[in-house]
């Protein structure tokens, strides 16, 4: 039977569901990709002549693949070079949305999720916008602060972002259902990495960008 959709209005960063359904027992998702690009510099041994010391910082960079390559000695999968980092939030209200990997075997897609390990906590969004109530549309933009932590037994680290994000109107079988947030955030943080040509984990200090994308709402039961 078709869910009959009464808009309502709800906010937190990448999902705020403006809907309500008709059944009580229905979960509102939202999907996204999640896409790491961060700078690591870390310290490397002292050079000299005999006037000068020179300092030498390294660098490294951070990616999704490098992220999942980490992942897969905890959750035991060998993951291909197509998985994808995925944040899924549940609506109203969801300050700690799940991190998962989507990978695909058999041509089959398959969710692995690597929250416990790789955690996102929304800390503050700051909506600047509209919404139309009838019919609901959602428009605007958004400041959004959101924290991301790897913590594995030899490596981890933290950033923050913060970012101008899009506020936009996502639907369920053309009806809307949830306000989304999209964009990229300004990323800096520090951690402990393994780097090569470096023996052993040092510390690094990480800058970058972290790209939310995609409005992708499941609604199911519960």
């Amino acid at each position: 039977m078709r869910n009959i959709i009464q808009p309502v209005l709800m906010s937190c960063l990448l999902v705020a569901s403006v809907a309500q359904s008709a059944a009580q027992n229905t979960v509102i998702n939202v999907i996204q990709e999640l896409r790491f690009k961060l700078t690591g510099y870390y310290q490397l041994n002292d050079t000299e002549n005999s006037k000068t010391v020179f300092r030498n910082a390294g660098k490294i960079t951070v990616t999704n693949n490098d992220i999942i390559n980490l992942l897969e000695g905890e959750v035991g999968i060998v993951f291909s070079p197509d998985a994808r980092l995925l944040l899924i939030s549940t609506a109203p209200v969801d300050l700690t949305p799940k991190v998962v990997i989507r990978d695909r075997f058999e041509s089959e897609p398959f969710d692995t999720d690597v929250t416990q390990y790789f955690s996102a906590e929304v800390l503050t969004s700051i909506e600047d916008g509209k919404i139309n109530k009838n019919p609901f549309k959602a428009s605007g933009s958004s400041y959004d602060v959101i924290v991301f932590e790897l913590n594995l037994p030899e490596v981890e680290f933290r950033v923050v972002g913060f970012g101008k994000t899009k506020v936009s109107t996502g639907k369920s079988e053309g009806e809307p259902v949830t306000i989304v947030h999209t964009g990229k955030v300004d990323a800096s943080g520090n951690g402990e990495l393994q780097v090569t040509p470096v023996s052993g984990v040092v510390p690094v200090a990480l800058t970058g960008t972290v790209e939310i994308s995609g409005s992708n709402v499941k609604v199911s039961a519960e």
